[in-house]
Order: C-alpha cells, then structure tokens, then sequence
C-alpha cells in the first residue's frame, strides 16, 4: 500500500514539474519575442531619425556643392553620385557587412539564456 502511496506522490509531482516546466519555457518564450520585438522598434526610431538627419544633410551639402560650382543642379548630382557608389559598395559587401552579422546577433538574442 505504502508503494502505491509513493508511486501516486511521485506522479503528482512528476505532472506539477511538467506544468511549471511548460509555465517557465512560455515565459522564456514571451521574454525572446518581447526583447525582439523592442529591438526592432527601436532599431526603427533610429532608423527614421537617422534617415532624416542624412536626408537634410545631404540636401545642405548638395545645395552648398552647387553654390560653389555656380550650378546648383551638380551639387545634387554629385551627391546623387556619391550615394549611388556607396550603395554600390554595400551591395558588394552585403553578405560580409549586413547578412552575417545581423544572423550572429539574432542567434546571439535567440540562446542567450543568462538574462
């Protein structure tokens, strides 16, 4: 009687450490999706701001460009060119400078189980 005692015990708390168990790998869960989801909205805010400080900056270095040419037209131009070359560049590198070091930093997010 006494083993089928002990038996019932060990069953009841084998299905109460599933229960928590499951209980804890959801909060893990919630707590991955929560930092990644805040790691995309902030990325976007700075993105946002630093796509409009770029944008008045190079309209102020375009129209300063054509100032000192006397052609406002190859100021923006020359900018225009400038962009294009590093897009080019970037393009190129895309897999060294954008691909693998975003996958490292997600997989880093992902398994990082210290926090």
């Amino acid at each position: 009687m006494e083993d089928k005692s002990n038996i019932d015990n060990l069953l009841l708390h084998a299905k109460d450490y599933a229960e928590e168990r499951i209980k804890l790998v959801n909060l893990n869960l919630h707590d991955k999706a929560s930092r990644a989801l805040s790691g995309v909205a902030s990325a976007l805010v700075f993105s946002v701001c630093g796509i409009f400080v770029l944008l008045f900056l190079s309209l102020a270095l375009a129209w300063w460009i054509g100032k000192q040419l006397d052609e406002a037209f190859l100021g923006f131009l020359i900018v225009g060119g400038a962009y294009l070359l590093i897009a080019i560049v970037i393009y190129i590198n895309r897999e060294k400078w954008i691909r693998i070091p975003v996958i490292n930093s997600f997989l880093k997010n992902v398994a990082d189980e210290e926090d």
